[in-house]
């Protein structure tokens, strides 16, 4: 019982977290789910670089073979049917329940469908969806339904939310900031050490926005005291939740002031408002304005009602569970990152529970920016319409052409743009060895296969090609190393970045896919 009178004594009121929580989760799952529908034919739809109608088959394959279900290993609506048309109603009806419950409509009941709806795109995802935001988007999503309410409308006169709720919550704020800097300061990458690393970050970062070249132009101290910072606000601050209302304070200012320094120099998609949004959970009621406690009718000086009451046990009993579930994510996690750390807790839990937890993608470790690359390689694609003459193709987003500025394009998430600067680090794309679907550049290799037989939903991602469509026959790649160029050299050329040909990322390809 001792966690239980913790949480009845510690905590304060959270009336308003209540009430603002939900609807800003909703609002990141519609930007969310509006990003990935904008994107989604080309790379999962049938017509794209990884068919999730592909995965689908091999299940229900599988199913009638074995006589028995995958729905637990693979939790999908795609399970029961799929479609392009029925994956764009799903979408469609998702955005729908986002603006409900912004509306404060059936906020519990409609939080659920929204988790489990974005689970199953994670699910038939593939590698487009395998991103550490996606992960804390499906966690916070989860532990939304212990905060909102359950009853149809809910527009003001906010109840406070059960006890263990908040500390849920709190737990994933805690996790999520203190994780991200111990895998910096213990995975024994160099420049996080010698407190270098934001020398590089803001060039080699996946995609720079247009203040990005501005800040990798501040002086060497700049940067190095800003990496001392970041290291308080990661390593120190988490610990003040657990230090009372104003040690909750401090963390929540500091944890949204990093995010708010990561949005503007970098794209980073919903990432920065879904952090600030659970950094904000932290703030009790007599923290926000009377104007706002006055309009939900919150009183926050008046006494909390009786702890045992019916509605606290659900989240309270989900507590232990979770805390355990989180723990053992953290274990196997830190077990891979850490120099030297071996797992300290039991293996029969991991071999028990590990399944669960990697199933419902919402119980995980985090660890952000763990390495710095201190150099930007780029894949340059050519393509052809005779196998001579070969024409840079352009991205959207990612830098290619060195006179175009970086674009600010947060909170939308191209994800084949940023697939390709993780590409960039890879040693190249060999069809043989790549053709294998467990290979990390298999992805690529369905690119390229995409791009050769025309597929308009994957040429869809991508702006106009130098040549007309349906008469390009070849593909090739180059590899570029990238620096931003000194203010003095912009200023003159207008370039805003130089670069130099490394050598080639893959021989030239045709629709029999024999590199050459």
């Amino acid at each position: 019982m001792n966690i239980l009178c913790w949480l009845e004594t510690h905590r304060g009121s959270y009336s308003v977290v209540r009430w603002l929580f939900p609807r800003l989760l909703a609002g990141i799952y519609l930007i969310a789910f509006v990003s990935w529908g904008l994107q989604y034919d080309g790379l999962v739809g049938e017509n794209g670089i990884l068919p999730a109608k592909n995965l689908i088959e091999n299940i229900h394959a599988f199913e009638e073979r074995e006589h028995q279900s995958l729905f637990w290993q693979f939790p999908t609506v795609f399970h029961w049917h799929y479609s392009d048309a029925f994956a764009h109603a799903v979408l469609i009806a998702c955005c729908v329940l986002c603006v409900l419950v912004m509306a404060g409509v059936a906020q519990g009941p409609l939080l659920a469908l929204l988790w489990f709806g974005y689970l199953s795109f994670a699910v038939t995802g593939d590698i487009f969806m395998g991103y550490q935001w996606d992960a804390l988007l499906l966690e916070a999503g989860f532990l939304a339904l212990f905060v909102a309410p359950w009853r149809f409308w809910s527009l003001r006169s906010v109840t406070e939310p059960p006890r263990g709720s908040i500390f849920l919550l709190h737990w994933l704020v805690f996790r999520l900031m203190f994780l991200s800097g111990y895998v910096k300061i213990g995975g024994g990458d160099l420049p996080w050490e010698n407190m270098t690393a934001l020398l590089y970050h803001y060039e080699t970062q996946p995609l720079p926005n247009g203040l990005s070249w501005f800040a990798h132009h501040l002086s060497r101290g700049f940067h190095v005291a800003s990496c001392w910072i970041m290291y308080v606000i990661e390593l120190v601050l988490p610990f003040a939740i657990f230090l009372g209302r104003w040690g909750r304070l401090a963390a929540a200012l500091g944890f949204v002031g990093l995010m708010a320094v990561i949005f503007v120099t970098g794209n980073y998609n919903f990432f920065n408002l879904l952090t600030a949004a659970l950094s904000l959970t932290l703030l009790d009621d007599r923290w926000w304005p009377k104007r706002l406690r006055h309009w939900l009718r919150i009183d926050a000086e008046a006494p909390r009602p009786p702890f045992k009451r019916w509605t606290q046990w659900p989240a309270l009993l989900a507590v232990l569970p979770i805390v355990l579930f989180t723990l053992l994510a953290a274990d196997s996690f830190l077990a891979g990152r850490i120099r030297g750390y071996q797992p300290r807790l039991p293996q029969s839990w991991h071999e028990n529970l590990d399944l669960a937890i990697h199933r419902s993608r919402s119980f995980n470790a985090y660890g952000l920016f763990q390495d710095m690359t201190e150099e930007r390689p780029e894949v340059i694609i050519e393509v052809s319409d005779d196998g001579a003459l070969f024409l840079p193709l352009d991205f959207k987003y990612k830098p290619g052409d060195p006179k175009i500025a970086p674009r600010f394009i947060a909170p939308h998430q191209p994800r084949l743009d940023w697939q390709m600067w993780f590409a960039a680090l890879y040693p190249g794309y060999d069809p043989q060895r790549d053709a294998n679907p467990g290979s990390p550049m298999h992805w690529f290799g369905q690119f390229y296969l995409a791009l050769l037989q025309h597929k308009k939903p994957v040429w869809g991602l991508l702006p106009g090609p130098p040549f007309p469509v349906e008469k390009i026959t070849h593909i090739r790649a180059k590899l570029y190393r990238y620096h931003y160029t000194l203010p003095e050299v912009r200023q003159v050329s207008g370039e805003w970045w130089e670069r130099e040909l490394i050598g080639n990322f893959s021989g030239t390809v045709t629709l029999n896919l024999e590199g050459r």
